[in-house]
């Protein structure tokens, strides 16, 4: 999906959550979208790390499941959003990163 937009340009991609805390430090990207569920943790462990260690960067976690407290969590760890994958568009993504959500 973001690959066929002209809104964003796809610098990296990772498979876990230690690669991704790896790729962000060497490509420094704007925005970061992780899902909750990862092979080897989960991400709202990334979204601690990268508030630490790359306080710039926005993260949004995208996850199948919708329950609220996921939603809580997320903010709580400084994500900039909780999308649930049902509704993942690139028209929420631009509202969230236009403030709008």
């Amino acid at each position: 999906m973001l690959e066929e937009s002209s809104q964003f340009t796809v610098v990296g991609e990772a498979q876990t959550g230690s690669e991704a805390v790896k790729l962000v430090g060497s490509l420094n990207p704007d925005l970061v979208i992780t899902d909750v569920d990862m092979p080897d943790g989960d991400g709202l462990e990334v979204v601690r790390i990268l508030r630490e260690q790359v306080p710039a960067v926005q993260v949004i976690i995208v996850s199948a499941h919708t329950g609220k407290g996921y939603e809580r969590l997320a903010r709580e760890e400084g994500a900039a959003a909780f999308i649930p994958k049902a509704k993942l568009s690139l028209e929420i993504l631009s509202q969230v990163l236009q403030g709008e959500e």
